[in-house]
């Protein structure tokens, strides 16, 4: 059994923490459920144009891991990807 990956590109709503001009996913709803994001494993900057997007690998309460950013243009969160084992 490996690690499956699905590629989403959808749009979630997300509840953040924002202090010290960083934002800290604390839960999202997608597909009309609510998960609760447990740690932050890994996050990232990159730039489309002149406005940066912040990536984020976030663990939540099934021990699922999803792949998200935060687009500053237009203050958007996009689900990119699904990790699961199976």
């Amino acid at each position: 059994m490996g690690m499956s990956i699905r590629e989403y590109d959808e749009p979630v709503e997300m509840i953040g923490h924002f202090a010290g001009g960083r934002v800290q996913p604390c839960r999202f709803r997608w597909n009309g459920r609510v998960y609760h994001v447990v740690r932050v494993s890994s996050s990232w900057e990159s730039r489309e144009g002149a406005h940066p997007l912040y990536h984020y690998v976030v663990r939540t309460t099934g021990e699922d891991v999803y792949e998200i950013h935060f687009d500053t243009s237009d203050l958007s969160w996009t689900l990119d990807c699904h990790y699961s084992e199976g």
